[in-house]
């Protein structure tokens, strides 16, 4: 595949809620072994990188069709993650994917549902 190829927008979502479903692995291990397993961050700069990637690839009409989504933080958050990397707050990396990633997972979903119908 040529890098100019663009993905099918079903595999963009499926590599979005893969990546949802890693955060939900990552974080159901607990806080105590994000902050002890250098790993469990490490992991999590991966999956906020796919995120990341994901949803700059996805089209206008699918991210507008989720409004509830920030999606210039899920972008922006990779580039932080892959460029200023030194600077990362794993405290905040952590709640983004406590908090966050769930939410972003359920109207991700909600929108597949909606669309499929």
């Amino acid at each position: 595949m040529s890098g100019r190829e663009r993905r099918p927008v079903g595999a963009l979502i499926a590599d979005l809620l893969d990546a949802c479903d890693a955060a939900a692995d990552i974080v159901e291990r607990g806080k105590t072994a994000w902050n002890e397993d250098r790993l469990h961050p490490l992991a999590g700069e991966a999956v906020v990188g796919r995120l990341g990637d994901a949803a700059a690839k996805l089209p206008t009409q699918v991210t507008d069709a989720i409004p509830e989504v920030p999606w210039s933080d899920v972008i922006g958050l990779r580039i932080r993650v892959d460029h200023v990397y030194h600077r990362l707050d794993y405290d905040t990396m952590w709640e983004t994917l406590y908090r966050d990633v769930p939410a972003l997972r359920a109207a991700v979903s909600s929108w597949r549902t909606r669309d499929s119908q």
